[in-house]
């Protein structure tokens, strides 16, 4: 084993010399009679003392200390203190620094039984006075023995004592750069039993900080896994939104059209009411004309006896054309287009006519008095108030349908300018939503990003029980 001094040293050092050393047999002699019942005491006083009592398991533990430390010294006057002695008292300071025993105890109970021993050699020989300073050669001897070997064992103590502070700070450094490496899943578990009060605070820090880092790990997930969520939501959200938008944007374009549409038809139904109601009024004006020639026939009447027969034959085609007319009528009706209606009854009117006017042109043949055409236009002017009843009733059924279809198309124009008003605001509002949505989804993108860099950071963590990759951690070395 090297050492820092040899004993060589040591020895010059406390003034050991050759005398000295041809003391020891009769010291050796002392020691092995004085030092039992000394160290007897000395264990009786370590069994009151708490913090020595603890240091031993039971009575045996002590007896055997004590035997082991008269052992001692007899081995250390038995010969000159060579490299054995000094590996030996080394021995006993490492024992004393492993077991944490202070060094105030150690060299309290060596000046206890020191103290003993030279009182008790002193007494022994009369105070030195009898043999010749013999014994003063021999206590100083012995006290300078005793300081050397208390040198050795203090010296080895406090020697591992700093080892065992530079391995439990070179073990802390270790660790720490660990935890500046973001490594927390190494703990520092092999300090000497004097530092566990640091182990245990560091263990605390160390799993408290992990236990953060791993929540904040942890959420970091989730807050990444949620904003990927709202994101791809949002997306799908504007994407939709502009759809609906572009979707509700053509049909206010159609509606618009449709409504101009309604409109147009409930001014062309109010303007054919109105025109109903004009041709209502040129019907009454025909019927009165017809009234004042059926008032002025009527007179001639009494001169038309003679021709009554030729004006049965024009009354019975008179009645067949006011069937005509009226079967005009009802097919007008049916097919609700009164124009092609009336274009038929006008079409059957102007046939019938024709006949009439054939059998006219045969009655003219045959009748030569002017009462007979009389009689015969009162005929036929009959058979045109018939048919002017009959026109006057169709228009009138055109006025009121007209009329009706004006006031249905009217109430539809207005519904239509209401919701095309609605679908106009409808429009802006979705525009607006369109843009708040691009908006969200723009957050929604930065909340996505910020949680993965988050996530990131979280990840450059080493902790227990989570998959995280750490950086690369560099070599921690105490500098010598």
């Amino acid at each position: 084993m090297a050492h820092d001094t040899t004993v060589e040293d040591r020895l010059d050092f406390f003034g050991i010399d050759q005398n000295d050393i041809a003391r020891f047999p009769r010291i050796a002699r002392r020691m092995a009679r004085l030092a039992p019942p000394a160290l007897d005491r000395f264990y009786a006083k370590v069994r009151t003392v708490p913090a020595l009592a603890a240091k031993f398991s039971g009575q045996p533990q002590m007896d055997l200390a004590r035997s082991k430390q008269i052992e001692h010294w007899a081995e250390l006057f038995s010969q000159r203190p060579g490299a054995a002695y000094l590996e030996r008292a080394e021995r006993i300071g490492n024992v004393h620094a492993r077991i944490g025993l202070d060094p105030t105890w150690y060299i309290g109970g060596y000046s206890r039984v020191l103290s003993e021993v030279v009182e008790r050699a002193v007494k022994g020989s009369l105070g030195g006075m009898l043999d010749g300073g013999r014994t003063a050669g021999e206590v100083a001897t012995l006290v300078k023995v005793a300081l050397l070997d208390m040198e050795v064992a203090l010296s080895a103590y406090f020697k591992a004592e700093e080892c065992s502070r530079l391995e439990a700070i070179e073990a802390i450094g270790v660790a720490l750069a660990a935890l500046a490496d973001s490594d927390f899943t190494s703990s520092l578990s092999t300090l000497p039993p004097e530092y566990a009060r640091i182990t245990e605070d560091f263990e605390r820090m160390r799993k408290s900080v992990a236990g953060a880092l791993t929540d904040v790990a942890n959420a970091a997930r989730s807050v990444s896994h949620g904003a990927t969520e709202i994101r791809q939501a949002a997306d799908d959200l504007a994407i939709r939104t502009q759809n609906d938008a572009a979707t509700l944007e053509e049909t206010s374009a159609a509606l618009h059209e449709l409504t101009r549409g309604v409109r147009r038809t409930a001014d062309g139904a109010k303007s054919m009411s109105d025109r109903a109601a004009t041709s209502q009024q040129s019907v009454a004006d025909g019927r009165k004309v017809v009234s004042e020639a059926v008032d002025a026939m009527e007179a001639s009447e009494k001169s038309a006896n003679q021709i009554r027969a030729i004006i049965d034959l024009i009354d019975g085609i008179a009645f067949q054309t006011n069937l005509l007319a009226l079967n005009a009528g009802v097919e007008a009706a049916r097919a609700g287009e009164a124009g092609k209606g009336f274009a038929v009854v006008a079409s059957e009117v102007r046939l019938l006519a024709q006949r009439s006017a054939d059998a006219a042109s045969e009655i003219k043949s045959l009748i030569i008095q002017s009462v007979e055409n009389v009689e015969r236009g009162a005929q036929l002017v009959a058979q045109s108030g018939v048919a002017f009843d009959g026109i006057a009733g169709l228009i009138g059924e055109l006025a009121e349908l007209s009329a009706s279809v004006a006031e249905v198309t009217g109430a539809q124009s207005v519904s239509l300018d209401t919701i095309n008003t609605a679908l106009n605001e409808m429009d802006h509002a979705t525009q607006q939503n369109a843009a708040l949505v691009e908006e969200a989804s723009a957050a929604a993108r930065s909340l996505a990003e910020e949680s993965r860099r988050l996530q990131e950071l979280s990840d450059g963590f080493r902790l227990e029980g989570v998959d995280v990759q750490a950086p690369q951690r560099r070599q921690y070395s105490r500098a010598a």
